[in-house]
């Protein structure tokens, strides 16, 4: 919980005021599970920011816009925690993250450190505009590693002072912020899922390439097996939809249940097949550009699922709101924010798995 605000005049208001409630409040709200309604509680968070602004909430457009510049380290200090929160409750609400993704946090006072038991291949996500940059590495039995850190930022255009003046809500000015890097940090996690396969297994024995049909279920069911064997744990076979969808092909649908025909109707694909469970990775747009998807189609991984959180990310916490200060970047005086936060995705292959390429 920040206390320790830049100015003394944030730092009294919160002495009247407490701030663990004003936080919890403000986080609420943007989650739309306010406590009070929607009315009460914008109005609460803009009466204690126009505390902190030093304004009455009936100054004037131009009085509020130099209030603003005047305080807004202090405004921005007490909204990157509402948003660095949001990031961090949605990675523990996200089932995928829950069972394969490991997250430590400078925050909660994790060293930048994974061990490795096994010798494994490292495999880092970066995004460099629109461009995700794959690096990989084999590291040794026994060592530790740090996953490497990267500024990453969000810019998105809102006038602050909108809500300020009421025209628009809390939950609609901070989810931009959150919405846009959420996304930005799952399409790093999953490009990072996808590309685990790519040069990373050195035996056609665990990497096949093939159609799917009734004429390669026995060599793709036999895929299944070497890695069930291999590893003495569950697997399930993770892919796009549209790449999941491709088992059925490899199914006779004449003694397909009706529940089953029903799941095919309802998702487009099967939930389980053969007894395995599908795990679907969410099909991305690059950013800006939908003509370019980010995970490939044509991947089913099979993977081991019994203590395998195979993605590591670390978050240094150390989030900041950067103002692009210059009059001539937008005409319409809307005020550009962007949102920067330091951290780290990498993908650990300690554990045997499979990998399918659709033909």
């Amino acid at each position: 919980m920040k206390l320790n605000f830049s100015s003394n005049e944030v730092r009294n208001i919160f002495v009247e005021n407490d701030y663990a409630e004003y936080s919890q409040l403000m986080f609420d709200t943007a989650k739309g599970e306010e406590k009070v309604s929607t009315k009460d509680a914008n109005n609460k968070i803009r009466e204690i920011m126009f505390s902190v602004l030093g304004v009455d909430e009936n100054c004037s457009r131009k009085e509020l816009r130099k209030a603003i510049r005047r305080h807004k380290i202090d405004v921005f200090e007490i909204i990157e925690e509402t948003v660095e929160n949001l990031l961090i409750s949605g990675w523990g609400e996200n089932p995928f993250f829950n069972e394969f993704v490991e997250i430590k946090s400078m925050a909660d006072g994790d060293t930048n450190e994974f061990y490795v038991p096994d010798e494994v291949i490292l495999t880092v996500s970066e995004l460099s505009g629109n461009h995700h940059d794959i690096i990989r590495q084999r590291l040794a039995e026994g060592q530790t590693f740090s996953v490497r850190t990267s500024w990453y930022g969000i810019k998105i255009y809102a006038e602050y002072e909108l809500f300020m003046a009421g025209r628009i809500d809390w939950a609609g000015f901070v989810q931009k912020i959150y919405e846009a890097f959420d996304k930005k940090i799952n399409d790093m996690v999953y490009a990072a899922v996808m590309a685990a396969g790519e040069k990373v297994l050195p035996s056609t024995q665990f990497n096949k390439t093939g159609t799917l049909a009734a004429a390669t279920k026995d060599e793709f069911m036999t895929l299944i097996e070497d890695v069930q064997m291999a590893t003495g744990d569950e697997v399930v076979v993770m892919g796009t939809k549209s790449a999941l969808a491709k088992l059925s092909a490899m199914e006779d649908i004449t003694w397909v249940s009706n529940a089953m025909k029903d799941e095919r109707h309802t998702t487009g694909r099967l939930g389980m097949f053969e007894g395995i469970r599908l795990v679907e990775i969410p099909q991305r747009f690059a950013n800006n550009d939908t003509s370019k998807k980010l995970v490939d189609n044509t991947k089913l991984l099979i993977m081991p699922v019994a203590d395998n959180k195979f993605i590591k990310i670390y978050n240094e916490g150390d989030a900041q709101i950067k103002e692009v200060s210059d009059g001539n970047t937008n005409m319409d005086k809307t005020i550009e924010y962007e949102y920067q936060i330091k951290m780290g995705v990498a993908t650990i292959i300690g554990k045997r798995f499979g990998v399918w390429t659709l033909k």
